[in-house]
């Protein structure tokens, strides 16, 4: 008989139920289901745990996975046929199911190697005197590694993750779309192609006559074993040598959750009736439940790779990929609180993605990617590269991702040596000593390719740079200097970001190139790299003239710049491909802040009388804002994180535009961003300006609008 009285915690505090409890929702303890369970029609899976806080892993629970209901999709095949012992495994399993995948267990093991370490580690004098001793590293798992990554509750969360791979190919599609049109690709795309082909031939080699379940189920206890080792590499590594390392029988949950986030961001920018994403999902409800898939099953992978025993390039990859997935699938300042209801809350301004980009930043330094010298001596040049390149992907999403929120970044360079990768072809990185030799021959003095073409590598080693001038922005936006230290700073900058962008190869200048008939994306990279650096001008511009009330007439010029080609950015199109939120999030981030900087300054000069000591030209900006603010009408689409946002920014918008063409007698004045001498106050006022303080983002009023979501951060 059920005991209906509510238990008694430690602290006093009566128990809650455990799907309340896990869900950090309150509960109303009711007995023997609480009235929460009961509304959300899960009281199959109500109980209250004699002991919550202890678990034995090889014991199930005492509550079933709620039902999945089917659809008919394709994306919700018929299970295979299962065996005695599957069936007998399966029952084992304590994961929670959710958009038909099972979520690994929460208890994880901490990596059982140290990775890299310093010269101020506990075992630097060690390393220092290795040519006088000898003594075995260790690179294998430790006991009782492999038991925790093996038990039955991962084993059956691996499995779900890697039927939902072998049962479709829709994720190999949307990987060899997304890597046909997108220019800025972290991961090599030779990486990802050896995946690929591995997958496709393990996946060839079931036997459909056999127990397909049990092979399956073997394959991903070689995958558990296979990721409780390290990789290791040498100087002599073929790439063939390197793709063996993890692909066909060393298969690594690292290159498996690779594979899953590069499909989920393929899919977030690819449009619902796509005719390969209308196979398998023929409405919009089975094209989002396919994109929840994706990202629950790369959230799966990422807990495997929390405790297995290594850090490499291979998991920074994974790491970055899945940030940018998850942020554009919840967006920035949606935290999922709990994956049974779904709820988001905006209390925490980005810190999904933040945390997110501690744990990527974490395994950067871990595994000694900072360091020009740790591994270059151990690895070969193509390895080297993309490890270079692994590290710049890092580092500008940690730039832009602390411009965002306005905290200081995880990653300083004042700690890192690494150069910027070579502006190389990756074919060229592979095809031997001599055809490399002859590659690097053809970069100029400062390693920028003399041929005039677009690579990966031209465009990450650009951003790179970008994203060293953006650190110092933001020490000055974000430290504590006088304002004589800052204007010094400022001016210094900004010479050193002119001299920088005026090296640039004319083939990535934006403000320089002339396109003649190339590809969509290679115009959008390029444009999207000009406003990086316009905005860390804009920045520190900003900063100075609140500061030292000096430097508007630059403030204005960089505004009405950025402006001019946000306009440019939202008015192309592109067949098939869903650009809404790349624009919403462009708009927003970029344009907003410049835009609100032209319309404060318009509606001043429109209250106070002049002469006013910078005027800009009233038509030109009176006819840009127009067109912005009705852009916000249309760039985001309801449900997307930045719909809320670009709306109620519109309507502030319109409202200053009105102001400034019909300008009311005995006006008010201006509050939140000149003051009555012109200058720029230290505090801005609630409002629209608010938001725009990225520098104190407590004082952004979520009461006036939801601040904007990451729903596509163009790392």
């Amino acid at each position: 008989m059920t005991d209906s009285t509510p238990a008694i915690r430690r602290n006093g505090l009566l128990q809650s139920c455990e799907p309340c409890r896990k869900s950090k929702l309150k509960c109303d303890h009711g007995r023997p289901v609480c009235g929460r369970c009961i509304a959300k029609n899960i009281t199959q899976r109500c109980f209250y745990h004699p002991a919550p806080m202890t678990k034995d892993a090889s014991q199930p629970p005492s509550y079933r996975p709620a039902k999945r209901p089917r659809t008919e999709s394709s994306l919700t095949p018929s299970p295979e046929p299962t065996s005695a012992s599957g069936t007998a495994s399966a029952s084992a399993s304590a994961s929670t199911v959710q958009y038909g995948l099972r979520l690994a267990a929460a208890d994880q093991r901490p990596s059982t190697t140290p990775g890299y370490l310093g010269s101020t580690s506990f075992s630097a004098v060690f390393s220092e005197h290795r040519a006088n001793i000898s003594f075995e590293e260790g690179n294998h798992a430790p006991d009782g590694v492999l038991s925790k990554l093996t038990d039955g509750y991962r084993l059956e969360s691996g499995l779900e993750v890697i039927k939902f791979l072998y049962r479709n190919n829709i994720w190999e599609i949307l990987i060899r779309k997304f890597y046909a049109g997108h220019l800025m690709a972290v991961v090599s795309n030779l990486i990802i192609r050896a995946i690929i082909i591995s997958l496709r031939r393990i996946f060839d080699a079931i036997d459909r006559e056999k127990d397909v379940e049990k092979q399956l189920r073997d394959l991903v206890q070689r995958i558990f074993q296979s990721s409780a080792h390290p990789l290791t590499s040498h100087a002599s590594m073929t790439v063939e040598e390197y793709f063996a390392s993890f692909t066909d029988e060393n298969l690594r949950w690292e290159v498996v959750g690779l594979v899953l986030a590069t499909a989920g961001i393929a899919m977030m920018s690819t449009s619902d009736d796509d005719p390969d994403v209308l196979r398998v999902a023929p409405d919009a409800q089975g094209a989002e439940m396919l994109r929840s898939r994706l990202v629950e099953a790369s959230r799966t992978c990422l807990l495997f790779c929390a405790t297995a025993a290594s850090v490499n390039e291979l998991l920074g990859f994974y790491q970055y990929n899945d940030m940018l997935l998850r942020t554009q699938y919840y967006g920035d300042t949606s935290t999922p609180c709990s994956h049974d209801t779904n709820i988001a809350t905006n209390d925490s301004i980005g810190y999904a993605a933040w945390r997110k980009l501690g744990n990527l930043t974490a395994t950067i330094y871990a595994a000694g990617l900072h360091q020009e010298s740790t591994r270059a001596q151990n690895c070969p040049p193509f390895l080297h590269q993309w490890r270079k390149m692994c590290f710049a992907a890092a580092f500008y999403a940690d730039k832009s991702l602390s411009t965002f929120v306005g905290r200081p970044p995880f990653i300083n360079y004042r700690y890192c040596s690494i150069s910027p990768p070579l502006d190389i072809k990756d074919e060229d990185l592979i095809a031997g000593e001599e055809q490399l030799r002859r590659a690097m021959a053809n970069l100029d003095s400062s390693g920028w390719n003399t041929k005039g073409n677009t690579l990966r590598g031209s465009l990450l080693r650009l951003r790179f740079h970008l994203a060293v001038l953006r650190e110092q922005a933001l020490e000055i936006a974000l430290g504590n200097y006088d304002d004589k230290t800052i204007l010094s700073k400022y001016n210094e900058l900004i010479q050193t970001a002119q001299n920088q962008w005026q090296s640039c190869p004319v083939y990535l200048r934006h403000d320089q190139y002339i396109p003649n008939g190339e590809s969509p994306n290679i115009t959008f990279a390029r444009r999207h790299i000009y406003l990086d650096y316009l905005y860390t001008l804009f920045l520190v511009q900003r900063m100075v003239v609140k500061r030292t009330n000096t430097s508007q007439e630059a403030l204005f010029m960089t505004s009405r710049e950025v402006l001019a080609i946000i306009l440019e950015v939202t008015g192309e199109r592109h067949p098939g491909v869903d650009m809404s939120r790349h624009h919403s999030w462009i708009v927003l981030y970029y344009g907003l802040p410049s835009a609100s900087t032209l319309a404060f300054e318009l509606l001043r000069q429109t209250q106070e009388p002049g002469p006013h000591p910078v005027m800009p030209p009233r038509p030109e900006i009176i006819r840009n804002l127009s067109v912005f603010v009705s852009c916000l009408s249309w760039v985001a689409t309801p449900g997307q994180g930045n719909y809320r946002t670009c709306k109620a920014v519109e309507k502030k918008l319109s409202d200053i535009l009105d102001q400034i063409l019909d300008p009311k007698p005995d006006p008010q004045p201006v509050q939140g961003f000149l003051d009555a001498s012109g200058g720029y106050p230290d505090h801005d006022a609630a409002g629209l300006y608010s938001l725009l303080n990225w520098y104190a983002p407590n004082n952004i009023d979520l009461d006036s609008f939801e601040s904007p979501a990451k729903d596509e951060f163009l790392f």
